[in-house]
């Protein structure tokens, strides 16, 4: 498991600032290693091919905190940052002051005052409405997402988009986690969509975090995602240094006897007297509900210990050994590193069933965040 985090002596020890109330009185938070941030956007660089950072920090960096996120990234000079809604580009705008920032929902033309307001650069896919667009936009390409953007095929559209204000282009890889054969395909039809605009954008991207490996060839941007955030792209790709842990104060312990229950629906019964610690973490924190009885633990201690019955909105369980001693206030590891032990962002979420684009997103907005000094 600590392999996974890239190795223990290299993990970032720096003191964090918390951004929220005082740490003492939290029940959980969320400790957010910006120089591991940093690390992984350099490793994105080295394989770029020379292209130039466009980090992708929508969702509120993936539920770690744009602003400080991209204060952080600034420091490798992107071009700009990547969002999904305008509210999202609004409120970035706040803290990104000269770098521009990309939205890339499809723009509609009663939205173009909002976007010279706060100097967003916009992506649009209709022809009518780039016609009166006055500021630089990019267009997605669809080749086989299936999701936005003009087909790679449809010539006429796409060269009807063709605007003098028409900076850049680009498409999204539906599989290069998975399917590097997908990439090439793709890949060959935005090529053909390319050739069909009367001039070649400025700006020409394609490759998300596994991309910038996949894709070989050197493109104007990259933008990654979840490999700068501590997320594991694709597994014969490289592993990026953790960026998100997640922690949670013991706020209750008690002694179960034999044949006791824990939590809803009584899934889980004490075979022996059990002392149970319980977490100050729950679904509405983002711990997904069905963690319980899906060989989920999390470390306590600096071992681990089995998380049960049903998680709860504001709470889980963990059953603890006879010779622990754990004492009300003590902080558990869901997500991170703690001794020699690791529970990585991926293993957590592969117990919910889920990825870990969901998991860090799903962070609630109870939990603090707090930084290091990258």
């Amino acid at each position: 498991m600590v392999l996974a985090f890239a190795s223990c002596g290299r993990y970032n020890t720096r003191p964090f600032v918390t951004v929220s109330t005082s740490l003492p009185d939290q029940r959980a938070w969320v400790d957010v290693h910006l120089g591991h941030l940093l690390a992984n956007a350099r490793t994105i660089l080295s394989v770029a091919r020379g292209a130039s950072l466009l980090p992708m920090v929508k969702a509120n960096a993936y539920g770690l905190g744009a602003a400080r996120v991209a204060e952080a990234l600034q420091t490798l000079e992107p071009w700009g940052h990547g969002v999904a809604t305008l509210d999202e580009g609004v409120e970035l705008r706040r803290t990104v002051a000269e770098w521009p920032i990309l939205v890339f929902t499809p723009a509609s033309a009663d939205l173009q005052d909002a976007f010279r307001e706060h100097r967003l650069r916009a992506v649009l896919e209709q022809p009518v409405v780039a016609a009166t667009w006055d500021a630089p936009f990019h267009i997605e390409v669809d080749t086989g997402m299936g999701r936005c953007g003009v087909r790679w095929d449809d010539r006429e559209t796409l060269a009807a988009c063709a605007m003098p204000q028409l900076e850049g282009a680009f498409t999204h890889f539906h599989s290069a986690d998975k399917d590097p054969e997908s990439v090439a395909l793709q890949w060959k039809r935005f090529a053909t969509a390319l050739a069909a605009l009367p001039v070649r954008p400025s700006l020409v991207h394609a490759a998300n975090s596994a991309g910038a490996w996949r894709l070989q060839r050197r493109l104007d941007l990259v933008r990654p995602g979840i490999f700068l955030y501590g997320g594991r792209h694709a597994p014969d790709l490289p592993a990026p240094l953790p960026v998100a842990q997640v922690r949670a104060r013991v706020v209750s312990l008690r002694v179960v006897p034999p044949g006791d229950s824990v939590s809803y629906g009584g899934e889980w019964t004490a075979e022996r007297e059990t002392t149970v610690a319980t977490l100050g973490i729950g679904y509405a924190d983002g711990v997904p509900r069905t963690l319980g009885g899906s060989g989920a633990h999390v470390l306590l201690g600096g071992r681990p210990r089995p998380i049960i019955g049903r998680v709860t909105m504001d709470f889980i369980m963990v059953a603890l050994q006879p010779d622990d001693r754990v004492r009300l206030g003590d902080v558990a590891t869901v997500i991170g590193l703690e001794g020699r032990e690791a529970i990585t962002l991926d293993q957590f979420a592969a117990w919910g069933s889920t990825n870990s684009y969901e998991v860090l997103t799903r962070l609630g907005n109870r939990l603090p965040r707090r930084y290091d000094d990258p």
